[in-house]
């Protein structure tokens, strides 16, 4: 059995006594260890809804970070200050210095604040990597359908060997999949490669299984309805959908009324066993 848990994401389950914040996080348990997925932005919201939900922060084995965002990478440092160092898995482009432009035209940084962290803690690679067993990384995901490899023009970041600032592609975005006995579960941190592209990706890299859930952020607030209309095309097939973070709540309203039977909110609190 793998249990899936949203620890911190922008909503929270009704009557609860859970935090959120803009961000996301996800404890991953099996009875081969214990991973978390994306850190939320504070550690303050972490740490307190791990205690909320009487869960032992200690027994985390290991940290997946989706890319380099402060929403999904800040809490890291408090958790680390509670429990101690663990490995950290992560692309090589994660530490790019990142800024989101405002309507005014002014730069936001959004980087990764992580500089703490001692360098052998650090597992970066490209390439997908089992995490633990049946726990898996996409790896970076190749951006070919035309629908989603126009990136957010709101994002940026400085062009390889110069100051000039250029549209970030977010090379470092990856997702994870875990092997369950009902299928293939995917976890999106933000998804910033796009959901078909994603998916594509890991239909090739385990051809022989059905995606049973798919489950986070997917960066589809702004999207068009082409872009959308496609997603719920390659989606609708799902048995469920779990839709959050910067999924934004007109597009997650979409899905829940669309596909009411297989869309759900995935908030801070939400546990599922697979």
């Amino acid at each position: 059995m793998i249990k899936v848990t949203c620890l911190v994401e922008n909503s929270v389950k009704l009557s609860s006594k859970l935090w959120g914040e803009h961000g996301i996080s996800m404890l991953i348990e099996t009875s081969e260890g214990v991973v978390l997925f994306d850190t939320g932005q504070s550690g303050d919201v972490l740490l307190h809804n791990l205690e909320v939900l009487n869960i032992d922060a200690s027994k985390i084995d290991k940290v997946v970070l989706s890319h380099g965002h402060y929403d999904h990478t800040g809490g890291l440092k408090k958790l680390f200050e509670k429990i101690g160092e663990r490995p950290v898995h992560g692309h090589p482009a994660m530490f790019s210095e990142r800024f989101s432009e405002t309507p005014n035209g002014k730069l936001k940084i959004v980087s990764t604040p992580l500089k703490f962290m001692k360098e052998p803690f650090w597992q970066l690679t490209s390439e997908p990597v089992e995490i633990l067993p049946n726990i898996f990384t996409t790896g970076e995901v190749p951006k070919f359908e035309s629908l989603e490899n126009q990136g957010d023009e709101r994002l940026k970041v400085y062009a390889e060997k110069s100051q000039n600032l250029i549209k970030d592609p977010i090379k470092d975005d990856m997702s994870l999949v875990l092997k369950t006995t009902q299928g293939l579960v995917v976890l999106f941190g933000c998804c910033h490669a796009g959901v078909i592209n994603t998916l594509n990706l890991v239909q090739k890299q385990f051809p022989d299984e059905e995606i049973y859930a798919v489950m986070g952020g997917t960066h589809l607030a702004k999207a068009d309805e082409e872009r959308l209309l496609a997603t719920e095309r390659v989606l609708k097939s799902v048995p469920m959908i779990g839709l959050s973070h910067c999924t934004g709540p007109k597009v997650t309203a979409r899905f829940l009324s669309r596909y009411p039977e297989q869309a759900f909110v995935f908030q801070a609190g939400t546990q599922l066993a697979f």
